[in-house]
């Protein structure tokens, strides 16, 4: 998160105030440090952002779109749910990030496709006398709930999504009324965000069992928007509401901790 905000100078002036609310935000939701998984999707995602970050205006980087997608590719090996991500990956380079081309397109499939491929091959050798074990782990495409069930998420989880979202709401107002003042290139990696955070927000409310898939994605995105929001404010009602912002977390930092100390 600190390269990600040093490589594409997302605030103005010198701050290392992306990676500080990243932390902040993060300790608040403390059911995902045991979540190994949960872990290599933030990392991916993080990874992610900067090859099509890095691509900005380039539509010849096929490379670094193969790459893009190759680890989405892997990560939906472990999680079939983070092949959601794709659609909106190939809108942001059409939309905000101008990279989309007919060779970047298919270097995206080509990325896609290859750790299918490789584990497809690497099992039928495993299993050569029984070809059917070989694709055994496309069932798990087939086993995906795709309910509706919002009873498996828990109070703390409703509420640390309601801190995202009131403050992705607060961040993103106070961006639209002062991206003049951006470079056109840190514009549109923050409306990249904007969009990717609407995306996952609209996944969660479909797909509300695979809360801790899209929370971890969406603590990434947010966090930059809250960063931009608090570092270049210093009003009044904005210093009020930082203040308010630090003791809710704290608050739920506390209460989460106490609740799983009370569970072991």
């Amino acid at each position: 998160m600190i390269y990600l905000n040093n490589i594409n100078l997302l605030i103005r002036i010198y701050s290392r105030s992306v990676s500080v609310f990243y932390i902040l935000l993060a300790c608040a939701a403390t059911w995902m440090f045991s979540s190994i998984l949960g872990a290599v999707q933030e990392l991916c995602m993080t990874l992610g952002l900067l090859l099509l970050f890095s691509c900005y205006q380039d539509q010849s980087c096929v490379g670094r779109t193969f790459y893009l997608y190759l680890l989405i590719s892997i990560v939906s090996l472990l999680a079939p749910h983070f092949l959601l991500v794709v659609p909106i990956f190939l809108l942001l380079m059409a939309t905000t990030i101008y990279s989309l081309s007919i060779r970047t397109f298919l270097a995206a499939l080509v990325g896609l496709i290859t750790p299918y491929w490789l584990y497809t091959g690497w099992q039928l050798y495993i299993y050569r006398y029984q070809p059917e074990m070989a694709f055994d782990y496309l069932r798990r495409f087939t086993e995906v709930q795709w309910g509706t069930d919002y009873t498996v998420v828990s109070i703390q989880q409703w509420a640390y999504l309601a801190l995202l979202m009131v403050l992705f709401v607060v961040g993103t107002i106070h961006f639209w009324m002062t991206s003049y003042m951006d470079k056109i290139r840190v514009r549109q990696i923050y409306n990249s965000f904007i969009i990717l955070t609407i995306y996952l927000a609209v996944l969660m409310a479909l797909q509300p069992q695979q809360y801790n898939t899209f929370i971890n994605m969406l603590t990434i995105t947010v966090s930059p928007i809250v960063a931009h929001f608090f570092t270049l404010t210093n009003s009044k009602w904005s210093n009020l509401f930082y203040i308010v912002t630090m003791t809710v977390i704290l608050f739920l930092t506390g209460m989460n901790l106490w609740i799983s100390s009370s569970a072991f």
